[in-house]
């Protein structure tokens, strides 16, 4: 069975489902949005040129390592560090995860 990875997107407030829209064309079969706050201030701030936004969307996708990198460069390509979004992407491995399939033909029955 094929390793899994927790891919984190911490992007600006409003970012988050347009991020998984990305991370779906790359094949994320989910995802999780949470909202939250900075911790740095109740205001915006500038750190290095960039300004860090008060209020964010964090984006959790659970995937095999294999769709890994075509995940993380499809949400950078829109939502990149560069970009509104301020998007800050990482990936971390998953020992073990349950009440996951990633079983294509599973997907494909829950699908219709």
């Amino acid at each position: 069975m094929e390793n899994k990875e927790l891919v984190v997107c911490i992007l600006n407030s409003g970012f988050g489902y347009i991020a998984m829209d990305a991370a779906r064309t790359a094949g994320a079969g989910g995802g999780t949005v949470l909202h939250g706050r900075s911790s740095l201030s109740k205001e915006d701030k500038s750190f290095f040129g960039v300004t860090i936004h008060p209020e964010k969307d964090l984006l959790m996708i659970v995937c095999l390592k294999s769709q890994k990198d075509g995940i993380m460069k499809a949400i950078n390509d829109e939502y990149g560090a560069t970009s509104k979004a301020n998007g800050v992407i990482f990936a971390i491995d998953v020992a073990d995860c349950l009440g996951l399939n990633f079983d294509s033909e599973n997907l494909k029955q829950t699908k219709e």
